[in-house]
């Protein structure tokens, strides 16, 4: 899928630094093992989210907050190369930047994260300064609730018609309020079986009760993902899985961004839902994010 035009989009949310340990096999409780390979990668969900859909072409502006320490300025050069702008960024003095440290098994590609993070959170004052009247699109992390929910009503009064996708990865507290500020709602695996619901439409049937006129979407990992439209049409599309699952680090930030990527260019759900599948199960057969377009 290729754009037919430039689309402007702001994505809000975090930025990291993946401390990435291969190794061959997950390692046991106290053991001491050698990883094989070790790679450092710029990270979060908004940044990995934003240098994906830059890649198709669009122009990027990412806002989230910056560390004023070497990690922060290795994070903040690696969006710049990859052509997303940092001038909406919220900048800390004498802090760290967030890390995480993966270790990514090679035999099944499966990664388990301990994040760290001592960095406060982008802040409602913040956003207020950002010219929301100049994106197509507004894209937002469903994390710091009560910050991020007054970010949305802020959206809704300054946009015109640009759409507002939130990302739901986690059941944080209170994110519930976050549903009904938003256009498109992108669901985890993990946050539907968080919530107890064995199947997408469960949870699609919960949550039209509060977002009646929202766009649902929920990925099911090796099983694809299922969208739902305002007037209860669902649609599935199934995963493409490559020949090697090599890192499934970032694939749902991958998937998200091949959601707007398709819808802000005038595609279908269903179209949109096939690219997005196709786009993460092409990043999860290769490392890292660089060269998913092609």
């Amino acid at each position: 899928m290729h754009n037919a035009v430039v689309t402007h989009i702001l994505a809000v949310g975090i930025a990291a630094l993946d401390i990435i340990n291969i190794v061959d096999r997950y390692p046991g409780e106290d053991e001491e093992m050698r990883a094989i390979a070790q790679r450092l990668a710029r990270g979060g969900n908004a940044a990995n989210t934003a240098c994906v859909l830059a890649q198709f072409g669009h122009r990027v502006d990412f806002a989230g907050v910056l560390a004023d320490d070497p990690h922060g300025r290795r994070i903040e050069q690696d969006l710049l190369d990859h052509h997303v702008s940092t001038h909406f960024c919220q900048r800390v003095e004498f802090s760290k930047a967030p890390t995480s440290y993966i270790t990514l098994n090679r035999a099944n590609g499966s990664r388990t994260i301990v994040h760290f993070r001592d960095l406060p959170e982008f802040d409602f004052t913040h956003f207020s300064q950002i010219p929301i009247e100049e994106f197509d699109w507004l894209h937002f992390e469903g994390r710091n609730v009560a910050e991020t929910a007054q970010m949305l009503r802020h959206a809704h009064e300054r946009r015109i018609d640009q759409p507002i996708s939130v990302e739901v990865e986690k059941d944080r507290e209170g994110i519930d309020q976050l549903f009904p500020l938003a256009d498109i709602l992108l669901f985890s695996r993990s946050f539907m079986t968080a919530r107890g619901y064995g199947d997408p439409t469960a949870l699609f049937d919960a949550v039209r009760t509060i977002a009646p006129a929202a766009v649902l979407i929920c990925t099911r990992g090796a099983q694809g993902a299922v969208a739902c439209d305002a007037d209860g049409n669902e649609f599935a599309s199934p995963a493409f899985t490559p020949p090697e699952v090599v890192d499934t680090i970032g694939a749902g930030d991958t998937f998200n961004a091949g959601i707007i990527d398709a819808l802000s260019q005038g595609g279908n759900l269903n179209a949109a839902l096939e690219h997005a599948c196709r786009l993460a199960g092409k990043k999860v057969g290769q490392a890292g994010f660089d060269r998913l377009q092609r």
